[in-house]
């Protein structure tokens, strides 16, 4: 097979250097890992995001790892059953969470009540990006933490501005922002943005959203 050496000039098309890397990935993996990425990138979106944050999370430890440490032979050849498992971990994990997430939410009629606002500001804010829900169905969930009655549109001062700079999917977002954050001290941002610390938080939504 002829190594490509060119890619089309169309919007959105990878550049030649890009499709060249691609190409020379492509060639390094067995058909049990190319199964296994085919795999990862059938998920919904969420659950895909989920998936590739543990393994870059897990890249950027690696690469941190002292001289001498067993984990630095990590460049051989994957064993497929642990790239399997491995997978299959992280997709078990990004459900559990998922359905952790969700327990903290309310429907969209609840929403209306605890903030004194109609359905259809909650949903115009929910499109504009100001607030955070998740699709169940037919119906979006609501979590519940994001809320401040007595703040300019119900939501929690700064958490729009965060949600922009992340430029996250919802669920991801959600889990940004109630894990604890070594950026912030390990605390977490919304707990952060209910103190006030406003800036501080849209820092570190900001270097969260150049991460790859």
């Amino acid at each position: 097979m002829r190594h490509p050496r060119n890619a089309s000039a169309s919007p959105g098309a990878l550049s030649p250097r890009k499709m060249s890397l691609l190409y020379d990935a492509v060639q390094r993996l067995s058909s049990d890992e190319v199964g296994v990425m085919k795999r990862i990138l059938g998920m919904d979106r969420d659950l895909r995001h989920a998936v590739w944050s543990g393994l870059a999370r897990t890249m950027r430890s690696l690469e941190r790892a002292p001289a001498g440490d067993p984990l630095a032979g990590l460049d051989e050849p994957l064993d497929p059953s642990e790239a399997v498992t491995s997978a299959l971990l992280g997709e078990i994990e990004a459900h559990r969470a998922r359905a952790l997430l969700l327990r903290q939410c309310v429907s969209a009629a609840e929403a209306s009540a605890l903030v004194g606002r109609s359905r259809q500001a909650l949903e115009r804010a929910r499109r504009s990006g100001r607030l955070l829900a998740l699709r169940v169905g037919n119906q979006w969930r609501y979590p519940r933490w994001q809320f401040e009655p007595d703040a300019a549109g119900g939501a929690v001062n700064g958490l729009g501005d965060a949600l922009e700079r992340l430029a996250l999917p919802p669920a991801a977002a959600a889990f940004w922002l109630t894990r604890p954050s070594p950026a912030l001290g390990g605390r977490p941002p919304i707990q952060l943005l209910r103190q006030g610390k406003r800036e501080e938080v849209l820092r570190a939504a900001e270097e969260a959203g150049r991460l790859p």
